[in-house]
């Protein structure tokens, strides 16, 4: 959903039509987004991971993704390590700007905005159950 989204605002100018999502992982979350962002126009997915501390099946999902937009990259470090980076990149004001910074996983709005539909999908199937509810 996040990947068309991206896709979607940015063929319409937004953002000068350009977007570098950057994220850490520990192992699921960055085969996840790479996978909703792969072959996105516009976009670059940078995905950092801990050299040797994810399993060796989250790596090949994550580094064997075969479109130009995904670039994984290995880090000599912990996920900390990791994730410090991404956000020292987003605390460099012209660093983010002049590379039209965006985020992924749990720091993105949109995760949590998609994620509200749950609880009002949960409310509507207790309530088909419970009419006093």
């Amino acid at each position: 959903m996040l990947g068309n989204f991206f896709e979607y605002f940015l063929s319409t100018g937004s953002n000068g039509g350009r977007l570098a999502v950057l994220g850490a992982t520990s192992g699921d979350t960055g085969s996840a987004a790479i996978y909703g962002l792969r072959g996105k126009k516009g976009v670059d997915c940078i995905i950092l991971f801990p050299t040797g501390r994810v399993s060796e099946i989250q790596e090949r999902q994550m580094t064997t993704v075969p479109d130009d937009n995904i670039h994984c990259v290995s880090v000599d470090g912990t996920f900390d390590d990791c994730q410090d980076i991404v956000k020292a990149s987003f605390a460099d004001k012209e660093f983010r700007d002049r590379v039209k910074l965006g985020a992924v996983n749990s720091i993105n709005w949109c995760r949590v905005l998609a994620q509200t539909t749950y609880y009002f999908w949960s409310y509507l199937r207790v309530t088909d159950l419970e009419k006093d509810v």
